[in-house]
């Protein structure tokens, strides 16, 4: 309207019409991306609120992420732009991290660990240990290493 008329100042006012545009194109923009961060906050949380619990458990990612609405491949995507890790490797860590302290703490077989942690096959549970922490669970206890 202010281009059919061109009454003075009107470069002066369309400017200010643009500057006003832009702004309120920012502004929603803006609260739309703090919508889906926080969105993706709180479903990363709970994932791993949820994990934390379960992680003795068998878990099945694509199972989690159907029943929270979300495609895998996005969970997986975002879980790990979240916490650096895919949820697969946060699950082994959780569990190899318990089984160390329970090699620190008791004296519980491997095996009883390995099924405290959530493994059902001991040999593969020592698999895994080693190849997280770099010597088998019986190794670890000998040498009694908290923390590595």
């Amino acid at each position: 309207f202010e281009l059919q008329r061109c009454q003075d100042h009107y470069p002066e006012a369309l400017t200010l019409l643009l500057r006003h545009l832009f702004i309120r194109i920012h502004r929603e923009l803006t609260r739309d991306h703090t919508r889906r961060n926080e969105f993706l906050d709180t479903e990363m949380e709970l994932a791993m609120q949820y994990f934390n619990e379960h992680y003795n458990q068998e878990i099945n990612i694509e199972a989690y992420a159907a029943d929270r609405g979300m495609s895998v491949s996005w969970f997986i995507r975002s879980f790990k732009q979240y916490t650096h890790t895919t949820p697969m490797q946060y699950l082994v860590a959780r569990r190899v991290n318990n089984a160390q302290m329970l090699l620190e703490t008791t004296n519980y077989s491997i095996a009883t660990i390995a099924s405290i942690v959530g493994y059902d096959n001991p040999l593969y549970f020592s698999r895994i240990f080693h190849r997280q922490k770099g010597v088998s669970p019986s190794e670890y206890r000998k040498q009694g290493l908290p923390g590595t």
